[in-house]
């Protein structure tokens, strides 16, 4: 019992299917099943089924195409479910199946036919292949050519030497079902098995393991054993018969190690093909040679091809056809006769080239219908099915269709799919023009001998009502005199239809269009008058007529009638319009045009003749055609004299007198062109014009005027200006229709000057007439007066040097600005080195000033003993500098000026200057207080008055004010040095060290000379100090050094470089300082060595006034220039 599983669904392909394209379905099945068992449903594995309603299903029907399809005799199929079963034991092997194929298609073309259940028919819906892979199953065992072979070899043969015997075949393909192994039986004898592969075939070699003694044993069997890889295993054997006989030591050698040669099909018979040739060094019978075949080669090389034993020559003995073999391969054995004989094989290979010896093969397969098709088939129905096959291969199997009758058209089935074909009506049919189609398909390939085939199939057309009846004339044209009476037969109307009996009778009608005035008799087609007709109210009618034939369903046709209504001479002529107005130029010669007077006469023929009215003595200046109506001059006029003519003009019908009509002529006689323009402006004595340079765009500068002596009346004496020279650079423009001469750009230097400009002046005749004048324009500058060219070219050039020098400055500027901007970054980097070294500097300064007990001391008196000196020189004063922002916090206020020193220089009057300085800043009051540097309400060991809380608060300044202490006053020779080496950066720093507050004071920068200049130092002026106090002379070098610290309150006083400063040049002044209502020390303190006593004073010391008197002592009112 076969089960589902064998059957396997590969591929469907397009789930969304449509008509006219082919579904290629896949599937296995395993040989040898028995007949009936399911393959397939091609509705449902090709998604059919669910694209299709069910009620479209239904009308579907599935078959095999019969021709062209020879697998499909291995199955069926049914016709409503499209299953498809097998309709036998298919033998995979079988020689009409796939013998000898690795892979077995079985290929069936499916039609699918849809009903048509109105027509009940069939037309052909899509085409389907069933690709159906044969499985091969393990049933036929390996099988040797022969059941025992004998074979003989020498005693004298070494070890290893191998005898040669033919493998095994195994009808079964795949890689488990074919011939797997060999096994030698016993295989511990005197021989061992070594199989070799050639061509897809086995070479079993019998190899000698142990040397041969013919006197011992001459004769040996053996049995080979072939192995397949199914399941269940097969196994197939052959005795080997061996006989050791004596000494042929030489074995026949081919020359070539592989012969392959190359051959067309369908040579001649006993043709050679191949000439093989060995040698044997032997002598006599054992060097003799033979060929013959392997006993391995296969029959079909044995019925195609033959050898020659003797000679080696290979020949044909059968057809060799490229389309069943396209190549041969087989081993040529060449035997000696020796005796024992000896012999050696080669390998030949013999391909087969292709010939166009095949026809393209063409396969028919008709619609279920049949050939039987009625002639009011519908084009584009489906006829039948071709499929085309060429068994040549290349252009030898390509191959072009066509077919002899045009009313059929054969067209590929699918454009992917070039063998395939579909038939279908292309044109009507007509049984009466042709009942039988005798339909030829021909096929041609293209080989470079075409192969050519036809076949034919016949289609009998079936008669059908198709006819209707057909008018004799188209269109039907009759005529009659209008005023005609009623019931006059007009014409006679007749139409012919081919259909016999009923169908061929004819009944006639009137479209709607003809209305009442025409009626036909339905049976005789007679067309009769119902109403008198008028020509001048219709001249003819136009309608359709209707023929109509018996059969069912009636056919009809229609045809379009044109009865024209002939004329009688009943209607008067008419003239056009009552007045006629013509024109004439004066001058013109006789015969001129002037007038066509135009009537109509309602009748069909022109029954009319024109004419002057009676006693007119018009004729003496004008003549008129009676036929045409023309009037023309009969001498030439002049205007002057007279300038317009009016009479009276008549036509009338010559048949009938009584028919006539009247009409009045005015004829203008017109001036012609035969004066120039007149200019009034400009003239010979009035032309100038002067206008003021840099004149707005469109100013108008002046106005051309002139006059035509022609008619006013007349319309070409319109006047027209234009410049013709003289307009350099178009400079102006003047107006075509008034003259107004207008600036039509802006001015330039260059149009300065003279402007001489030609004017015309032109009149709108057929030839046109024309005047010329000279108008000459003087462009002057402001004064008046007009430059000339040449100051202009110097003014354009002065003006282009001074464009050129701003440029030249602007790129100028541009390039110091950037060298100013690298100079500056330059110095930045070069202050952030500076204050790199300058904060170390003061880091190993300030940590030296914390471990030392000595501060400096100002001396009160010059003539104190040497005891009072050394106690002053070891007290410690202290100042602090407050701004408005330390204010607010008293008791931590930072800002203090520390300054020590180790030892007391030599007095000096400058020196003498400070120290009296020194000495105003003290007061005795406050020597007790412990309070150092602060300020405010803190407590400094006596406590604190209103006055003084008071005195503290006003002493309070900004640290700008300029009479802050100047930093460079307390700056020694030393520092400015250091300065002036570039190695301090910041002006100031504060901070707090060892719990002293001091304000820093820095050096003066290169800039300070200034800055003193700027804040308006006064040297010279006096303060409410005693006069006892004078300035000593002092210079900069005899003032202590000082550390530096940074306090928050301090100021930064910053530049770019220092400089020393050499001060001794600025005399010493006396300096009145500042009384003590004018200024303050903020805090100043001083301890004994001892450290016993601390006396602390508060003063309050207003900063910027302190600076400034510094200022005064030190430098004199001229500024220090750096």
């Amino acid at each position: 019992m076969v089960s589902m599983a064998t059957l396997i669904p590969l591929a469907f392909l397009l789930p969304v299917l449509c008509p006219a394209q082919e579904v290629v379905l896949s599937y296995r099945l395993k040989e040898e099943q028995s007949a009936n068992t399911f393959v397939g449903n091609v509705a449902r594995d090709s998604y059919l089924y669910g694209n299709v309603t069910e009620s479209v299903f239904q009308r579907l029907k599935f078959n095999f195409f019969s021709q062209g399809n020879p697998s499909s005799r291995l199955f069926e199929i049914d016709e409503k479910s499209s299953t498809i079963r097998t309709a036998q034991v298919i033998d995979r092997e079988a020689p009409d199946v796939c013998e000898g194929k690795a892979e077995c298609i079985l290929n069936l073309d499916i039609a699918v036919y849809i009903r048509d259940v109105s027509k009940n028919r069939y037309d052909l819906y899509k085409l389907m292949q069933a690709k159906v892979d044969l499985v091969d199953i393990n049933d036929n065992k390996p099988e040797f050519p022969q059941g025992s072979v004998s074979l003989s070899l020498p005693e004298s043969v070494p070890v290893n030497h191998m005898l040669l015997a033919s493998g095994a075949i195994d009808k079964d393909t795949g890689a488990n079902n074919s011939i797997k192994s060999y096994e030698i039986i016993p295989v511990n004898g005197m021989f061992d098995l070594k199989v070799q592969h050639n061509f897809g075939t086995s070479d079993l070699g019998i190899v000698v393991k142990h040397s041969l003694d013919r006197e011992t044993k001459d004769f040996f069997q053996v049995t080979i054993v072939a192995k397949d890889g199914g399941y269940p295993q097969r196994t197939g054997s052959v005795l080997i018969n061996i006989t050791v006989t004596d000494v042929n030591d030489n074995s026949p050698a081919f020359i070539e190690s592989t012969y392959n040669v190359t051959v067309i099909e369908n040579g001649t018979v006993n043709a050679t093909i191949l000439q093989l040739s060995a040698v044997d060094q032997d002598k006599g019978a054992n060097g003799e040679i033979s060929y013959h075949l392997s006993s391995r080669a296969s029959d079909k090389v044995r019925k195609a091809l033959a050898i020659d034993p003797a000679s080696g020559k290979v020949y044909t003995i059968g057809d060799i056809d490229y389309e069943e073999n396209k190549q041969f391969q087989f081993m040529v054995e060449a035997r000696d006769k020796g005796s024992p004989s000896r012999s050696s094989l080669v390998p030949v290979v013999i391909n087969v080239i292709d010939k166009n010896d095949n026809k393209p093969e063409i396969n028919i397969n008709l619609s279920p219908e049949g050939s039987d098709i009625s002639e009011g088939a519908e084009t584009g129905r489906f006829i039948a099915h071709v499929s085309v096959t060429d068994r040549d291969d290349g252009k030898n199997g390509d191959f072009t269709c066509d077919m002899n009758d045009a009313h059929f058209s054969l067209d590929k089935f699918n454009a992917n799919v070039n063998n395939v074909y579909k038939i279908s009506l292309k044109e009507k049919l007509d049984h009466e023009s042709s009942p039988t189609h005798n339909v030829t398909i021909t096929c041609k390939d293209k080989g470079d001998n075409p192969q050519t085939n036809s076949t034919s199939f016949l289609v009998r057309v079936l008669d059908e009502n198709d006819n209707a009846p057909m008018f004799n004339n188209v269109p039907i044209i009759g005529q009659i005199v209008e005023n005609n009476k009623l019931g006059m037969e007009i014409l006679q109307i007749t139409a012919k239809d081919w259909d016999s009996k009923e169908n061929g009778r004819v009944t006639y009608s009137l479209d709607s269009d003809a209305g009442s005035m025409f009626t036909i008799n339905p049976g005789t087609g007679s067309l009769l008058a119902t109403a008198p007709y008028d020509r001048e109210t219709v001249s003819k009618y136009e309608f359709g007529v209707i023929a109509t034939d018996h059969g069912s369903p009636p056919k009809s046709s229609t045809a379009k009638v044109l009865i024209r209504i002939l004329d009688q001479n009943d209607k008067p002529p008419r003239f056009t319009v009552p007045v006629f107005r013509g024109y004439i130029l004066e001058n013109q010669p006789i015969r001129t045009p002037v007038l066509n007077l135009t009537a109509t006469d309602e009748d069909e023929k022109p029954n009319m003749k024109f004419a002057f009215a009676p006693n007119s003595d018009v004729n003496k200046w004008f003549a008129i055609d009676e036929n045409s109506g023309r009037i023309t001059s009969k001498r030439s006029f002049d205007r002057e004299t007279q300038k317009k003519y009016n009479f009276t003009v008549i036509v009338q019908d010559p048949m009938i007198t009584s028919f006539h009509d009247t009409a009045h002529v005015t004829i203008h006689v017109r001036d012609d062109n035969d004066n120039i323009p007149i200019i009034t402006y400009p003239t010979k004595s009035n032309k100038t014009v002067r206008i003021p340079y840099g004149t707005k765009v469109g100013t108008i500068v002046t106005k051309v005027t002139a006059k035509d002596t022609d008619d006013i009346d007349i319309q070409f004496i319109r006047l027209t200006f234009s410049i013709i020279s003289g307009n350099k650079g178009s400079l102006f423009n003047i107006n075509q229709m008034n003259g107004e001469l207008a600036v039509s750009r802006v001015m330039k230097l260059s149009d300065l000057g003279f402007h001489g400009l030609k004017v015309a002046v032109h009149d709108s005749g057929t030839n046109s007439k024309s005047a010329t004048a000279t108008l000459d324009i003087f462009v002057v500058d402001v004064n008046g007066t007009a430059r000339n060219d040449g100051h202009s070219e110097v003014l354009e050039k002065n003006m282009m040097i001074v464009i050129i020098l701003i440029a030249v400055t602007v790129i100028l500027a541009i390039a110091i600005f950037a060298t100013i901007c690298m100079i500056r970054r330059i110095d930045r980097e070069r202050q952030q080195r500076r204050s790199a070294m300058i904060k170390t500097d003061e880091d190993k300064t300030l940590t030296a000033i914390s471990n030392r007990d000595s501060f400096l001391v100002i001396a009160k008196d010059s003539n104190e003993n040497d005891d009072a000196k050394l106690k002053r020189n070891k007290k410690e004063v202290s100042f602090t500098f407050e701004d408005d922002r330390d204010i607010h916090n008293m008791s931590n206020s930072s800002g203090h000026a520390s300054m020590s020193t180790f030892g007391v220089p030599a007095p000096t009057e400058h020196s003498q200057s400070a120290r009296h300085l020194m000495e105003i800043l003290k007061k005795p009051d406050d020597i007790m207080s412990e309070t150092s540097g602060e300020t405010g309400t803190s407590d400094s060991g006596r406590g604190g008055s209103d006055e003084d809380i008071n005195s503290n608060r006003s002493a309070t300044h900004d640290i700008d004010d300029p009479r802050i202490l100047h930093p460079a006053h307390f700056v020694g020779a030393d520092r400015i040095s250091r300065f002036n080496d570039g190695r301090m950066s910041e002006l100031s720093r504060s901070s707090r060290r060892n719990g002293s507050r001091g304000h820093v004071v820095s050096p003066m920068p290169s800039g300070t000379g200034k800055r003193i200049r700027e804040e308006s130092l006064d040297y010279g002026r006096s303060h409410d100090l005693p006069q006892s106090y004078t300035a000593s002379p002092c210079h900069f070098e005899h003032f202590p050094s000082h550390n530096i610290a940074k306090d928050s309150t301090s100021r930064n006083l910053q530049d770019d470089g220092y400089h020393r400063m050499d001060l001794s040049s600025y005399p010493p002044r006396q300096t009145d300082f500042y009384s003590s209502g004018s200024w303050r020390a903020d805090s100043m303190s001083y301890r004994d060595d001892d450290d016993r006593t601390t006396t602390s004073g508060s003063y309050t010391i207003n900063p910027e006034e302190l600076r400034h008197d510094m200022d005064e002592v030190f430098y004199t009112e001229q500024d220090i220039v750096v």
